[in-house]
């Protein structure tokens, strides 16, 4: 398992170390591969060797989650997966987990912790791909270290369409858009930035290069 999860490691740069931590989520933490951020992209797995598959988290450890993800580790285990953690900042970390969708878990979701409250106080969700009766999702994410603010901070690509032949047999159109946000993360939280824009601004387009096979 940890073969197949070491085989798509990112390369980080900026590193700054794990925590000291003996708390209540001493066992939770343990779970994730500990790494420095640099620039990271966050997609939801679509091989068997992806790093955002994870590793299945214990049912004593799901109970930290929000309550429907706990039930559906429970019910479907396992649904819920460790992905990375790694600091934001001296009080807050940031957990990626892979947890339930629609129909498997697909999700990747960051979740935030506070060191002061010792909780993971909120998360939003960086990957995700569904597809049902022509309508079609994907969204894959960018973290990376804002220069100027020195805050970790997530570029949401939502790539979104729907094949037209699945209501009509003669319409083979397809009808399709991309929409960026820009999230920043700060001592309170998720800050918005920009929200479903359809032109990406300049200034972030070194940061989404073209997909090579991962």
């Amino acid at each position: 398992m940890v073969a197949l999860f070491s085989c798509d490691q990112p390369k980080p740069i900026q590193s700054k170390g794990d925590i000291t931590y003996n708390g209540r989520f001493k066992g939770l933490f343990a779970q994730f591969f500990n790494i420095g951020l640099d620039t990271l992209e966050v997609h939801s797995p679509d091989t068997i060797t992806s790093a955002f598959n994870g590793r299945s988290i214990d049912s004593l450890n799901a109970r930290f989650f929000p309550a429907e993800m706990a039930q559906q580790h429970s019910s479907e285990h396992p649904a819920l997966f460790a992905i990375y953690k790694f600091m934001l900042d001296s009080a807050h970390m940031g957990l990626l987990v892979r947890t339930p969708s629609e129909y498997e878990p697909s999700s990747i979701k960051m979740f935030l912790w506070d060191r002061r409250k010792d909780s993971l106080t909120s998360y939003i969700e960086l990957g995700e791909n569904f597809g049902d009766a022509g309508d079609y999702m994907s969204k894959t994410s960018w973290l990376f270290r804002d220069t100027s603010s020195k805050h970790i901070q997530a570029l949401i690509e939502v790539f979104q369409g729907h094949d037209n032949s699945v209501d009509n047999p003669k319409d083979t159109t397809r009808e399709e858009e991309r929409l960026y946000s820009l999230i920043d993360f700060t001592n309170h939280g998720f800050d918005t930035v920009f929200a479903d824009k359809k032109q990406l601004p300049e200034q972030y387009s070194q940061l989404i290069k073209k997909r090579s096979q991962r």
